[in-house]
């Protein structure tokens, strides 16, 4: 399908970035949404419509002007796609109140309003599609990810509720869970604290890869999409046994403790 007024957020990089150039791709409209304006409007230069509105999705009125912009510009937004957001791997004591409120904010608060926003014009045509960009940090808990983990898992619970509230007035709403992507910012983050556990290059996926699953869904909408799908099966473990699973985890994060408190 093409000719479809699409926003993602995010768009400056990695998942968002690659996913911006896909719907771009398949004909459609896009507006990028991200804090770092020269980067925005370097991709949109390689689109054949695009529109850039730098916005730091945090702050109420930003979000306000990302929805009148684009309605300005190219009017109701026929596919949402909540890509942007930012995590911090450390132990919970070391995290500061500002690096908490601010993933807390930008992972779950932001997607939560900027959807309550755009709803309404998707309700209005009984059409539309929202894809929540999760992760399977979304179902699963790690250790240095907790405050991560709980703006995912909670976007989780959000896409389940607002799907079941909305999907009877023709608007779908979907969650992706990819597993580690290469390229990403988030990516870098991940080797500030090693806690010992690996995983391995045939589990990564590239962001494109995540960009065409993301086209995928709004093509074809369907509730979830774990990327890729073999993490299902740890997702299932994880819910059904997680005793099993914390003994799996215990032992290396044990080790990553110590290592930490030992004298240098």
């Amino acid at each position: 399908m093409s000719g479809r007024v699409v926003v993602v957020t995010g768009a400056s990089s990695g998942i968002g970035e690659a996913t911006a150039r896909a719907f771009g791709r398949a004909g459609d409209r896009v507006v990028l949404v991200a804090r770092r304006a020269a980067l925005l409007e370097r991709l949109a230069a390689e689109l054949a419509e695009a529109l850039v509105i730098p916005a730091d999705l945090t702050q109420v009125d930003d979000l306000a002007r990302v929805v009148d912009r684009t309605q300005a510009t190219f009017g109701d937004v026929d596919v949402l796609v909540n890509n942007a957001g930012a995590g911090r791997y450390d132990w919970l004591e070391q995290l500061s109140e500002d690096d908490i409120r601010t993933q807390i904010r930008l992972n779950l608060t932001a997607p939560i309003l900027l959807t309550r926003a755009l709803l309404p014009m998707m309700l209005r045509r009984r059409s539309g599609v929202i894809i929540n960009v999760g992760s399977v940090a979304g179902r699963i808990g790690a250790p240095t990810l907790s405050i991560y983990n709980a703006t995912k898992f909670g976007l989780d619970g959000f896409t389940e509720a607002l799907r079941r509230e909305v999907g009877p007035q023709g608007v779908s709403v979907c969650i992706i869970y990819p597993g580690p992507i290469g390229g990403t910012e988030f990516g870098q983050e991940s080797r500030r604290v090693n806690v010992g556990v690996r995983t391995p290059g045939v589990l990564r996926r590239t962001v494109e890869q995540a960009a065409a699953a993301i086209v995928d869904l709004a093509d074809h909408p369907r509730p979830r999409k774990v990327l890729p799908g073999i993490y299902g099966a740890a997702i299932a473990l994880n819910a059904l046994a997680p005793s099993l699973v914390d003994a799996a985890v215990a032992r290396a994060t044990r080790r990553a403790q110590q290592g930490r408190r030992r004298p240098s």
